[in-house]
């Protein structure tokens, strides 16, 4: 089973947290990753204000394939989500 989860990574004194896809029936908490599509900072860079990246392109990818959102990783994007999704459905209805 292919899933979408955060994966934990100390950058200096501050927490990153990379949005990855990974195989869970081989590596369920880290080891091999299939590919990294975003980032999550709890703490905000006070130059760039980037807390969240995420390519919305890729995570469509992967869920049209079949894989599942962590749950964790589900609460903090399912308003991002909602409104991208939403966004596609407009476009593709016109």
């Amino acid at each position: 089973m292919i899933v979408i989860r955060l994966a934990k990574e100390r950058v200096g004194s501050n927490q990153i947290y990379f949005i990855v896809v990974s195989n869970h029936t081989t590596a369920p908490t880290s080891g091999r990753i299939l590919e990294k599509i975003g980032f999550y900072k709890p703490i905000a860079d006070k130059l760039s204000n980037k807390y969240c990246y995420i390519n919305f392109d890729r995570l469509s990818f992967w869920v049209e394939r079949g894989a599942q959102c962590n749950i964790s990783l589900f609460n903090l994007l399912q308003p991002l989500m909602e409104y991208f999704f939403s966004l596609n459905k407009k476009k593709r209805s016109k």
